[in-house]
């Protein structure tokens, strides 16, 4: 009887190494010279700053971009992955806060090339000098930084540097130091669904345009937001994903006075709510 109950254990703590084996997963993407996927990719960042008092900082921006880009890997080496992005449509606009002039009219038709290494992370770039190509870059460039670097199960989690798996800073009034927590919720039919938990802070200072010039200020403000990404583990490419977070903080400005002179801060609340995605187009 006790042998045939060691027995038995042993048959299901094997079993249970074999299923746990099986479950892993790589995540990374699957990069070979000649292919190429089409993505439609957007961004949206509102920022509000409501004055504090009648001589408080106030003010509004509101960035958008959307473009179709087809990704094609021109050489696979040991220590970088060389690809070009060629832009078939796009479309920008950013009225930073105090801005009066129009949105940035962007052409179609150019190429962003770029090297990264097999862990995602840029060595080299070639990037149309433009606002709109600039931040669809930087969307590019973010979607590679945040996979594992090893294989994992299902429920288990690692930790990125970043905004969730996709993010620029381009259209922000407020840059964020920022990390994200991600998390292999599921794997069904080959695709691997993956949520994340992102984290935002900011102490420190910036320029600020309310209307009149730029200003001197000191940013305190933290946020929090969420990331979704969907996986085909068998073709080794993305499916869709997105990232959504919102930042609270303040804005101070102090000028210079004289000797004796009191300072007379003028501070501003601080909003700013940002979406992106990115979809593989068939």
């Amino acid at each position: 009887m006790r042998f045939r109950q060691t027995l038995a254990l042993l048959t299901l703590l094997i079993f249970c190494v074999v299923a746990q084996a099986q479950d892993r997963v790589s995540l990374r993407p699957g990069f070979k010279v000649g292919d190429e996927n089409r993505y439609a990719l957007s961004a949206s960042v509102e920022t509000i700053v409501t004055p504090k008092g009648q001589d408080g900082i106030g003010g509004s921006s509101r960035g958008l971009l959307t473009a179709t880009v087809s990704v094609r890997i021109l050489s696979v080496k040991e220590t970088v992955i060389e690809q070009e992005a060629v832009v078939e449509e796009i479309s920008f606009n950013s009225n930073k806060a105090g801005s009066t002039a129009p949105g940035s009219k962007e052409v179609a038709g150019k190429k962003i090339e770029f090297g990264i290494t097999p862990g995602g992370e840029l060595v080299k770039c070639i990037i149309p000098d433009s606002p709109g190509y600039t931040a669809l870059a930087d969307l590019l460039f973010s979607a590679f930084r945040w996979y594992p670097r090893t294989d994992i199960n299902v429920g288990e989690t690692w930790e990125a540097i970043g905004r969730g798996n996709l993010f620029t800073d381009r259209l922000s009034d407020a840059s964020m130091s920022a990390s994200t927590t991600f998390k292999l919720s599921s794997l069904l039919k080959g695709v691997a669904s993956i949520d994340g938990a992102i984290t935002l802070n900011q102490s420190g200072s910036s320029i600020y345009n309310p209307g009149g010039g730029n200003l001197n200020v000191s940013v305190s403000a933290t946020g929090k937001g969420s990331a979704h990404v969907d996986i085909d583990v068998n073709a080794g490419h993305l499916i869709t994903g997105s990232t959504e977070s919102r930042v609270e903080g303040r804005f101070i400005n102090i000028q210079p006075t004289a000797a004796g002179e009191k300072m007379n801060p003028r501070e501003g609340s601080l909003v700013e709510t940002s979406k992106f995605s990115i979809k593989r187009i068939e």
